[in-house]
């Protein structure tokens, strides 16, 4: 069974679409949601194998946006708390 990882980064709204395109330009590697529009909030999910190549592709595009890594928003873990976007 492959478990997934998922990070959770807030940035500012201007940069969200580019780091979408970015990611999509990039099939398969991670998939963005948004979380929380209004705080802009994102989670990026990405399989383990994926996992190195997605941190130099961050770490690629802290040149270029500000990525700001957080913990999961309040009552959105495994607990069954519902995320609001």
């Amino acid at each position: 069974m492959t478990t997934s990882i998922k990070r959770y980064f807030r940035l500012d709204r201007r940069d969200l679409v580019y780091l979408t395109f970015i990611l999509e330009a990039y099939e398969g590697l991670a998939t963005l949601s948004t979380v929380d529009r209004i705080e802009t909030l994102v989670s990026v999910t990405t399989q383990p194998c994926f996992a190195d190549d997605l941190e130099g592709l961050i770490g690629a595009l802290r040149h270029e946006i500000t990525l700001t890594e957080t913990g999961p928003p309040e009552g959105c873990g495994l607990q069954g708390g519902a995320c609001h976007a």
